[in-house]
């Protein structure tokens, strides 16, 4: 477990509130891929970045109520503390679901309901065949050539947890990207070698 009092905040609100902000939609991907695919490392990390969230949110409380210097200042960092609170609320709501994953009391409702969704969790494996191959996930831009947002990547018994732009994506990676149906078997096609070139190319 790692020590979240020993990581390094962010020194302003904005930052804190947006460095939340980023933790909390990435935890309510990662909790609908490990509900969805039955994958307790995946709900592990979630709780692991619950734990993250908590010490945002307490070093925001902090740095809000010291940069109050009048009523008006107070007005406005009560409105900063009220949303931050409703992003804890989500934070609490991605933990409730990784731990049903790792305690094992999921109901068939909760992935139908998450299949059902207008966006949806998909896995996608790399052939070796696949222009991804070698290409960092920048190179790439999927999320606009595809409409795909890569949420996490296994190799082999790997996790590699929101990977940033100069991750490359390797012969066998499995990817588990957040998109409509349509956009994650697009993906799927060019991750089998079906598709051979990229939208802008």
């Amino acid at each position: 477990m790692e020590e979240w009092d020993e990581v390094e905040v962010p020194d302003n609100v904005k930052e804190i509130f947006v460095d939340m902000k980023n933790t909390a939609e990435l935890m309510v991907d990662l909790a609908y891929s490990a509900v969805l695919f039955r994958e307790k490392e995946i709900a592990e990390e979630v709780l692991e970045l619950e734990e993250y969230l908590d010490v945002l949110n307490y070093h925001l409380m902090v740095r809000s109520v010291l940069s109050a210097r009048n009523l008006r200042d107070a007005e406005r960092i009560t409105s900063i503390l009220q949303m931050a609170h409703s992003i804890d609320e989500i934070s609490n709501a991605a933990a409730d679901l990784a731990k049903m994953v790792l305690e094992e009391k999921l109901h068939p409702l909760v992935t139908e309901v998450i299949l059902e969704s207008e966006e949806t969790i998909g896995k996608v494996v790399v052939s070796p065949e696949s222009m991804l191959v070698g290409k960092t996930l920048d190179a790439l831009d999927l999320s606009t050539n595809t409409g795909v947002w890569v949420v996490a990547i296994r190799r082999g018994k790997r996790w590699l947890f929101d990977p940033d732009e100069d991750t490359k994506v390797m012969p066998g990676d499995i990817i588990i990207g957040r998109g409509t149906r349509t956009a994650l078997d697009y993906l799927k096609e060019i991750a089998r070698g079906i598709i051979k070139v990229m939208p802008n190319e």
